[in-house]
């Protein structure tokens, strides 16, 4: 049985093995990090857009006008426009791949200001994440 993105939207994305570990950057640089619901700063609200859905979706993650992306097998954010391929894996648990290194996005410890890396299969809950609406869906 195969599951597809069925949404577009905004959200907090929020690490499976973490809880209320969310994606989002340390203060202003460019450096995505892990970040408690409650930091001070925690720039954690997306916009995420399906731009195929099959067996293995593919969805863009946007804040303003930057997108999260990978570059030399690092979790980057930047202008440009990034698809990562997306796959469900149980109930609230999806995985995100990079698709050019096959790498998966996981964070690696629950300390506020770790960095969201890339890592192969095998990282369990620490590379699930969770898609919490904060907005319903456009579709």
């Amino acid at each position: 049985m195969s599951f597809v993105v069925p949404w577009d939207g905004a959200y907090r994305m929020e690490n499976v093995a973490y809880f209320e570990q969310n994606i989002g950057l340390r203060y202003h640089d460019i450096i995505i990090a892990g970040r408690h619901e409650d930091a001070t700063d925690p720039r954690i609200k997306w916009e995420v857009k399906a731009t195929s859905v099959g067996d293995q979706s593919k969805i863009t993650i946007q804040s303003d006008s930057q997108y999260i992306g990978a570059d030399s097998e690092k979790v980057v954010y930047n202008a440009k426009p990034y698809e990562w391929n997306v796959s469900y894996r149980d109930v609230g648990r999806w995985i995100i791949q990079d698709p050019a290194s096959g790498l998966l996005m996981y964070l690696p410890n629950n300390l506020d200001g770790t960095e969201v890396q890339l890592t192969k299969d095998g990282a369990g809950e620490m590379s699930y994440w969770r898609f919490i609406p904060l907005r319903p869906p456009s579709n």
